[in-house]
């Protein structure tokens, strides 16, 4: 009997030592995994904005948004020499195409240049090349920049005195989403970050389908 005793009180004093341990850690998912869900707000019509337009290319070559051939594109302007913007729009982007997966090969990205005086077909050629998403660079005298600028709403302006070879551009901060007939489908902000560019960008191949 004493010894039933004794047992009986061996398996109180464990069952009251696994009651009171702290529990396991739980099994965390590595936060690459997970992405961040964004509400995806509707595509917009900015009918007084936008169409096509004629410059060159870094190749030299020339280029139209209707050459595009059915692809959407995502343009926006800037210049090589940019310290901040343009290098943080461009490495968005490369976030955005591993975000599509598959259909990253039916979005163009258009970068248009508003430093005709520096960025030279060469110069946006070697700029471009550092991102690796095959970036479009286009470029042209200052009277086809003003065009284009015109067509879509931006603005750009020089901070330098006459003369001068290191200096500023003022810019248009705005990534125009544009649809696969030329038309600018959605306009996203220099805050916005690329997993809503991606998700409006899907949104947009779901309404071409």
């Amino acid at each position: 009997m004493r010894r039933i005793n004794i047992w009986l009180l061996c398996c109180c004093a464990l069952a009251c030592a696994l009651a009171c341990a702290d529990p396991p850690d739980p099994v965390e998912t590595p936060a690459a995994q997970t992405a961040p869900a964004v509400e995806v707000p509707p595509l917009q019509d900015y009918g007084g904005i936008g169409g096509d337009f004629s410059l060159v290319d870094q190749q030299g070559e020339p280029f139209a948004l209707k050459d595009l051939d059915g692809r959407a594109a995502m343009l926006f302007f800037g210049y090589t020499f940019c310290p901040d913007i343009c290098p943080v729009t461009l490495s968005k982007m490369g976030r955005v195409y591993q975000l599509l997966g598959e259909r990253e090969e039916d979005l163009a990205t258009l970068f248009i240049s508003v430093d005709p005086e520096r960025d030279t077909a060469e110069k946006l050629k070697e700029y471009l090349a550092y991102f690796d998403i095959g970036a479009i660079g286009l470029h042209g005298d200052k009277s086809q920049i003003d065009e284009v600028i015109g067509q879509y709403g931006g603005h750009y302006s020089f901070d330098k005195e006459e003369g001068q070879t290191d200096y500023f551009v003022d810019h248009s901060t705005y990534t125009y989403l544009i649809d696969e007939k030329g038309k600018v489908r959605f306009l996203f902000r220099q805050s916005d970050g690329p997993e809503l560019m991606a998700a409006v960008t899907q949104q947009l191949f779901a309404n071409g389908e």
